[in-house]
């Protein structure tokens, strides 16, 4: 046993080396080639990298925004990408937006019968959730909304999603024809007139805090499913919370597994594993031996049947988790949920405030330099609130 966590906790640190690695590697060989190019660009973004380090969103705010100016003006492609996402992390999302079009009219060129909100109400519009690989279940599920706000606007919608989140669209937006991504793209976009990628649905609809959460649509699970596994589950009057601690990415800032036991051991509540993979050994750790405190489903695999995974989270009456898949899924659902966030300057969630407008029943619960303790024990006083809600 110390053995295996010992291997683990090895392979894990070299891991995270290789990863800081390319992480350090990438940025210093485009700040070369950034300097080579610019010198002033350089130079500035480097005050606005600064001005993230030290987490002075007032500072940064400015910087970026004028950053993404030039950077649309002059065509740097790796700097709108990062801008762009700085800027959504810091509420800019209008700004964000237009440097994420900006960025794919500079890769891909303006595209015939791309759509910009113009009428298309007697044309079939494509929506296309998943046009790269790295644009997988989080993406869609996250921009998830704007689709049913689309299918207003068009004639007709066409919707193509990663296969494992057909059945979850299908049953939400009814009136869409939802495709699986795979050999039918090419008959799909012949079918369209009007097609729309993810940047499209961000610069027509998400520009804006107030408007992103007013037109929340929560996703649809089977209810039969929900039911069943809900009557499995609660075997009391405890409420069901569903948790998931851990992630195949070494970037990711995530509390110790040590750090979980004082919300798992709560003897109020039922707790269900929402962990993907083999986690035997985790939960020895979590519980501290006491595996009756979480409930490991062993039916229900995520990675394979994501309709199944959706209706687990929606049989909960709260989820903690990390930032993960089922994050995006548990505020999409409209489960109340506390999302429990690392550092680092590159996900998706606000770096200010405890809230997202993609997920209103969401509380984030962000690390900011505080020991993981302190971080958890937040998380749990949120979770309590939460439940007492319910």
């Amino acid at each position: 046993m110390a053995g295996s966590q010992l291997l683990r906790r090895f392979r894990g640190v070299v891991a995270l080396a290789g990863y800081k690695y390319k992480v350090w590697f990438r940025r210093h060989r485009r700040q070369l080639f950034l300097r080579w190019r610019d010198g002033d660009i350089a130079d500035q973004m480097a005050d606005y990298r600064r001005s993230i380090e030290a987490r002075d969103w007032s500072a940064a705010l400015p910087k970026a925004l004028a950053l993404g100016s030039i950077a649309k003006s002059r065509g740097e492609v790796h700097l709108l990408d990062e801008l762009s996402k700085a800027l959504m992390r810091m509420g800019a999302y209008g700004p964000a937006a237009e440097l994420k079009i900006a960025r794919r009219h500079i890769v891909e060129g303006r595209v015939s019968g791309e759509w910009l909100g113009q009428d298309i109400s007697g044309q079939v519009l494509l929506v296309d959730l998943m046009e790269t690989e790295k644009q997988g279940l989080a993406t869609a599920i996250h921009h998830a909304s704007s689709v049913g706000r689309a299918l207003a606007r068009a004639a007709r919608l066409i919707v193509l999603v990663e296969h494992r989140l057909v059945p979850l669209f299908q049953r939400t937006f009814p009136a869409a024809d939802v495709r699986a991504v795979g050999p039918g793209n090419k008959a799909a976009y012949g079918e369209a007139q009007a097609f729309a990628g993810v940047q499209h649905l961000t610069a027509v609809f998400e520009t804006d805090e107030t408007t992103i959460r007013e037109h929340f649509v929560p996703l649809k699970p089977d209810p039969a499913r929900v039911a069943e596994l809900r009557a499995r589950y609660r075997k009391d009057e405890r409420p069901l919370v569903g948790v998931a601690w851990g992630s195949s990415n070494p970037g990711k800032d995530l509390p110790p597994l040590t750090a979980w036991r004082g919300l798992i051991s709560r003897p109020d509540l039922r707790f269900v594993s929402l962990q993907y993979g083999q986690v035997e050994s985790d939960l020895k750790i979590l519980t501290d031996g006491g595996l009756a405190r979480i409930l490991h489903d062993g039916s229900i695999d995520q990675l394979v049947d994501m309709d199944l995974f959706a209706a687990q989270v929606a049989a909960m009456d709260a989820v903690v988790t990390i930032s993960n898949t089922g994050a995006h899924l548990a505020g999409a659902l409209g489960i109340p949920s506390v999302f429990i966030l690392g550092d680092g300057f590159k996900r998706s969630w606000p770096v200010e405030g405890d809230r997202t407008p993609y997920y209103p029943s969401a509380v984030l619960v962000s690390k900011r330099e505080r020991p993981w303790a302190a971080v958890m024990e937040d998380a749990q006083n949120h979770m309590g609130l939460l439940i007492s809600a319910i």
